[in-house]
């Protein structure tokens, strides 16, 4: 009975353009991958796109460009650029959570001008103070800083629709509190 090729048998083949061979290579190891990603975030959504970023990596590694050298098994080359995805991606929504924290302190207290002249300033600030963080920060970008709804999506890393619906839900909740204040 025929073993399977190996590793670096796969990788030598994919390297000389055998497009079966980097299948083989792929769905040997991507579902392995999938499992990791889908045990470290806490959403499924990405995991397909991380893993193809792991192959994407592997093609311009110098295990591709010189698969003679490469190692045996790929195991352990795979993972770690999938541990170094992760770590990325941890950095880089820590960096997003803290300017998104940043930005919301520095909105929550900048001066917002009532819509109306008959609608006290006072009352107003504190009106926009009640609403949830995600409802205050979509209605000070569109009615303070004048994104529109595709900007805010994209600002906020969100759909245009939550966008949409966070500014009808704000708008409702925000004039329910300036007809009827709470003391």
């Amino acid at each position: 009975m025929r073993q399977p090729p190996s590793d670096r048998q796969l990788l030598i083949a994919a390297a000389a353009g055998d497009e079966a061979a980097f299948t083989a290579l792929y769905q040997r190891y991507a579902l392995p991958l999938r499992e990791y990603f889908a045990r470290a975030l806490p959403s499924d959504l990405e995991t397909d796109d991380l893993v193809q970023q792991v192959f994407i990596q592997l093609l311009g590694s110098k295990a591709f460009r010189q698969p003679q050298e490469g190692p045996d098994q790929l195991n352990a080359l795979l993972f770690t650029i999938a541990k170094n995805l992760l770590r990325n991606q941890a950095r880089k929504e820590r960096r997003r959570g803290e300017r998104e924290t940043v930005y919301l302190r520095l909105t929550a207290t900048a001066e917002f001008s009532p819509p109306h002249p008959g609608i006290d300033a006072a009352q107003f600030d504190a009106a926009i103070l009640q609403l949830p963080d995600h409802q205050r920060q979509c209605i000070l970008l569109r009615y303070r800083h004048g994104l529109d709804v595709a900007g805010i999506a994209e600002l906020i890393n969100c759909a245009p629709g939550t966008v949409k619906s966070r500014l009808h839900y704000g708008l409702k909740k925000l004039s329910s509190l300036l007809n009827h204040p709470t003391s």
